[in-house]
């Protein structure tokens, strides 16, 4: 095994012979562009606009179990970007060829590469939580209020984040941090080293994420068309209709579906691309990073993540476009005056 310096990535040996669909020049390239200049500009966009989103949700509180899970979303979208932010910062050429005793750009694989998959895959299944339970909601509302409390609401994104921490144990079995001599640069660096039984644990591992991450997608798949279909029927039936129903509370409840249903299908156009990989990543083996491909891989990844990121960055338009309460609060927080 030996360290690319140029590209910054960890490649077996004897695979460097084998035939690449993305050259070294290339990815040099994508690396400075988009990895180095879009990374941290829509994550440095992004924090701003979720912190806002988190201080927004804790002053409303958390009596509904939507905001709760808008919370944990929002949560899961701030480490999402962080991790990006420090992608980025790895991958410029000012931080990267510095003077600082490690190899960035490898090393951002274990520090945040995988910390951005952790929740990014999170905030897939807590979506995938908020888009079934707002289906139950409109079949039988009087019990889900009762059985789901923002209490066990919380509980049950607690276990989400547990769950998918635990999935992604294995990778940071298999590759570990340690120093490295580049003649290069004529000193020892730290840099990333997998061990060898890897093959095994990143089969195993991509299996295991692929099946949550593609269970979750679907089920938002799902659930937003039921949303969909509902909203419709909802509305001929209101327009066919005689009879004298609760407008405010009708109101609310059209209005908190509409949002889930916008956040779900952002979350579907953006992250398509991230389906289709992880498939990828589990039929292709050598389709990962240390492997044969792992330009392609790169390549691919630098767009998957700028998309990703622009979904966890762009939730707030959605809360501030449905969400009356969202805006009164957004308002008395940030002091805002609106125009009548």
């Amino acid at each position: 095994m030996y360290v690319n310096t140029t590209n910054a990535v960890v490649l077996v040996q004897g695979t460097a012979a084998s035939h690449k669909y993305i050259s070294d020049e290339l990815l040099a390239v994508v690396s400075v562009v988009i990895k180095s200049a879009l990374y941290d500009g829509i994550s440095g966009f992004g924090v701003v606009t979720n912190a806002i989103c988190l201080k927004v949700f804790w002053t409303m509180g958390f009596k509904d179990t939507i905001n709760v899970s808008f919370f944990a979303i929002t949560i899961a979208d701030m480490g999402c970007l962080l991790s990006l932010l420090w992608m980025g910062i790895c991958y410029n050429p000012l931080f990267a060829d510095s003077d600082i005793p490690m190899d960035s750009r490898s090393v951002q694989y274990l520090t945040g590469g995988w910390p951005k998959f952790y929740f990014t895959r999170v905030s897939g299944m807590i979506t995938a939580y908020v888009t079934f339970e707002r289906c139950l909601c409109t079949a039988i509302p009087l019990k889900v209020k009762v059985v789901l409390t923002p209490e066990r609401v919380a509980t049950i994104h607690v276990l989400l984040y547990v769950i998918i921490a635990l999935s992604i144990v294995p990778i940071y079995v298999s590759t570990r941090l340690s120093w490295r001599w580049y003649p290069s640069r004529n000193a020892s660096l730290v840099s990333l080293e997998f061990i060898s039984n890897k093959e095994t644990i990143n089969i195993i591992t991509n299996s295991l994420n692929a099946l949550l991450y593609n269970v979750s997608f679907v089920l938002v798949v799902v659930c937003t068309a039921i949303l969909i279909l509902k909203l419709n029927a909802s509305r001929r039936w209101k327009e066919h209709s005689t009879r004298k129903v609760d407008s405010q509370e009708s109101s609310k409840e059209s209005r908190a579906t509409r949002r889930v249903m916008f956040i779900a299908i952002l979350y579907i156009v953006c992250n398509l691309p991230g389906s289709l990989v992880s498939l990828a990543m589990t039929a292709f083996p050598e389709f990962n990073a240390g492997e044969s491909q792992q330009n392609l891989f790169f390549f691919v990844a630098a767009f998957m993540h700028c998309v990703e990121a622009i979904n966890a960055s762009s939730n707030i338009f959605i809360y501030l476009k449905t969400g009356s309460k969202f805006v009164k609060v957004f308002m008395q927080t940030f002091r805002c005056r609106s125009k009548k």
